[in-house]
């Protein structure tokens, strides 16, 4: 009974420091800056018909905060509507895993998604198109994931992480599962030389806790990690090699005539330009706006996912 007792109170310990952290990275102020419905968010700024026949469902990977990714995509939702001529509402997802149900069922008809979640959900369903490819400021259709430490942890390589705590963002994300545990592998640091790991469900809640103390190092995506490191609350300690970023995919038995339209005004977004009021959109895989996606830059993934996702840990 005092062993169960003294595991209740780490449990709540740890979730105490994970929302009093929350509250430093992401302000109170902020969070409740948008107001929405997590379920079904309608944006409202274009009027058109609200017949169904004119609402597009579109949803995403979570990486930060829900809030902070609804105010993040909502904006994006307002552009496609009014240049589609159709409502485009978001369809929010808590896991990854419903990501990959709504788009392979139909659902929702497209969605910002990792490598991983693409080839996961291509593998289980069998209809999903990448249509455009994210890029960063410098136009790169490429990403790093990033392993990080305290600023003041002795952890200096990643062989130092060998029996120590690791934490994890979801296990379909790329740069917070795949791409860190290569990383750890190519180290000689596998699962089973961790002295524990967790996989959090996202990016920001896996820098909370390494930042929070509870675990010692973990994996994310670079973008936070960078600006994370520039604020003084983390130590990056390796950056992976590049791999390709992430896309928006459409399921493909929707009408082709949409598609097209989604695409080419993802193309001619311009968050660097004439449409940078986007809110927060240098905190998505997106900052530099798309470009065309050949498949054909996505094939080393099967392979990877094959080995690391949809085999022993599935």
């Amino acid at each position: 009974m005092n062993m169960l007792w003294r595991e209740y109170l780490v449990i709540c310990v740890m979730i105490l420091s994970l929302i009093g952290i929350s509250f430093y990275l992401y302000p109170i102020e902020r969070l409740d800056s948008i107001q929405v419905d997590l379920n079904d968010v309608v944006t409202t700024s274009v009027k058109l018909n609200n017949s169904r026949e004119d609402v597009v469902y579109f949803s995403f990977d979570l990486r930060l905060s829900p809030k902070a990714e609804i105010e993040i995509y909502a904006p994006l939702m307002d552009y496609l509507s009014a240049k589609v001529g159709k409502q485009f509402r978001i369809k929010f997802a808590q896991t990854y895993e419903e990501v990959q149900y709504m788009l392979g069922t139909g659902e929702v008809s497209f969605a910002a998604i990792g490598p991983v979640n693409y080839v996961v959900t291509q593998k289980k369903y069998g209809n999903v198109i990448p249509i455009v490819i994210g890029l960063d400021s410098n136009k790169s259709p490429v990403y790093r994931a990033a392993i990080i430490t305290r600023p003041d942890s002795n952890i200096m390589t990643l062989e130092d992480i060998k029996n120590r705590s690791f934490a994890f963002g979801s296990f379909y994300s790329t740069q917070g599962h795949l791409i860190p545990r290569i990383m750890l592998e190519r180290a000689g640091v596998k699962l089973e030389d961790l002295e524990r790991y967790a996989f959090l469900g996202s990016h920001q809640a896996c820098a909370q806790a390494v930042i929070s103390g509870l675990f010692d190092a973990g994996g994310v995506q670079d973008t936070l990690a960078f600006h994370l490191e520039s604020k003084g609350l983390v130590r990056i300690v390796a950056l992976s090699e590049p791999y390709p970023r992430s896309m928006i995919v459409a399921n493909k038995n929707i009408e082709p005539e949409l598609i097209e339209k989604v695409k080419s005004a993802l193309l001619e977004l311009d968050p660097l330009g004439k449409d940078a009021n986007l809110t927060d959109w240098d905190k998505t895989e997106f900052s530099g706006g798309f470009k065309e996606v050949n498949q054909e830059f996505y094939r080393m993934y099967f392979e990877l996912v094959g080995k690391y996702i949809m085999g022993e840990f599935s």
